[in-house]
């Protein structure tokens, strides 16, 4: 049986079926026609030969992807041959797509994937993470408060030692780098206009105020909230925290809630040694490299910073701290098994908790600003 878009050879066991000319979109009425004629013998196969194609699209596909469908309902086998790739992966486009939806959840409608109500629903899902993971930290804390114990102090002490003591020499090295670095590109570029003592200002004002806090906060950030949420990780795999419930010991009490106050006490002195220490920087180069007399500089100092400066830096620092001690602290209680999550949400407190920091200080620099302050 001839026709113009395919031609039937019955055969004994097969149905032979040749594709020709063009199987597109213009011609769809007329291809479902032909398509329909395709009607094989009770116990054939129909082998749809496609080398004898001119062009086929998206729509050509789709009526021979049908009609293969429609035979297997009906018990035939088909197979398609001859295919040319420019020509296979439109019909190879239909066969994915079907695929995908054979295994969507039933009764999930195409709306339901729509791109913008799916970021939506991500979104709420992310929000409600992240309302989960306050809920969470803050019950600790608060259930660590209630009926104190003298190992509190101990641990206390023991945080403030590791978190603030020992955190004094990279924090005094990196803030005293930030001094020279903010006092020679302030130099370079006011030097230009004959200003170069109000390089003082610039730097005794940056340093007080932004930099000194910054600092000090993102370097405790990598080093103790690191070390805050590795501890309290390890513990939580070792079965550590279980163990203290077993003594009869609140693990919240013992051990986020020292570290929380630890750091509260410990950044806020750091601030204070971070402002010395840029100040110190600053005051090297502009009496080393400028030619600005010492007794100039402290005066200069003096003059153009007042502890209204002083105090919007150090203001800042407890809720820097806060933010560190409880995001580490909850990461490292987040750990379940292994390893590699471990290390992960290790990192991932520090990430948390620098990007916060840099969220928190925009935030005052905006309100110390608009108010005035």
């Amino acid at each position: 049986m001839l026709d113009k878009y395919l031609n039937l050879d019955s055969r004994d066991d097969a149905l032979h079926v040749r594709i020709s000319d063009d199987w597109v979109f213009e011609n769809v009425s007329e291809l479902e026609l032909a398509a329909a004629r395709v009607e094989p013998a009770p116990g054939q196969t129909v082998l749809f030969e496609c080398s004898g194609l001119t062009e086929i699209d998206i729509a050509g596909a789709w009526v021979l992807y049908d009609r293969s469908q429609q035979l297997a309902e009906l018990g035939f086998e088909s197979d398609f041959l001859g295919f040319r790739d420019a020509h296979f992966k439109f019909l190879r486009h239909i066969i994915d797509a079907a695929a995908i939806r054979e295994y969507e959840p039933e009764g999930e409608s195409p709306e339901a994937l729509h791109p913008v109500r799916e970021s939506l629903e991500q979104l709420g899902a992310a929000t409600a993470r992240q309302l989960e993971d306050v809920g969470q930290i803050a019950r600790a804390v608060l259930d660590g408060t209630r009926r104190p114990s003298l190992l509190i102090i101990g641990e206390t002490l023991k945080q403030i030692r590791e978190a603030g003591v020992q955190a004094v020499p990279i924090v005094v090295t990196i803030t005293f780098l930030i001094g020279i670095v903010l006092a020679y590109q302030a130099s370079a570029q006011l030097e230009q206009f004959g200003a170069k003592v109000f390089v003082i200002d610039l730097v005794s004002i940056a340093v007080m105020r932004e930099m000194a806090g910054l600092m000090a906060a993102v370097m405790v950030a990598g080093r103790s909230g690191s070390a805050f949420a590795a501890s309290l990780g390890t513990m939580k795999l070792n079965e550590e925290l279980d163990a203290l419930r077993v003594m009869g010991l609140n693990p919240n009490q013992i051990l986020v809630l020292p570290r929380v106050l630890g750091l509260l006490i410990a950044l806020p002195l750091l601030t204070v040694i971070a402002d010395i220490s840029g100040l110190a920087g600053g005051a090297l180069i502009a009496i080393g490299s400028l030619d600005i007399s010492s007794t100039q500089f402290f005066e200069r100092v003096a003059s153009s910073t007042g502890l209204d400066d002083f105090y919007a830096g150090l203001v800042k620092a407890p809720f820097f701290a806060l933010l560190i001690a409880l995001v580490s602290t909850l990461r490292g209680l987040q750990v379940t098994h292994g390893a590699e999550e471990l290390g992960r949400l290790t990192t991932r407190a520090v990430v948390e908790s620098i990007f916060l920091i840099i969220v928190a200080d925009a935030f005052f620099t905006t309100l110390f600003t608009r108010i005035g302050f």
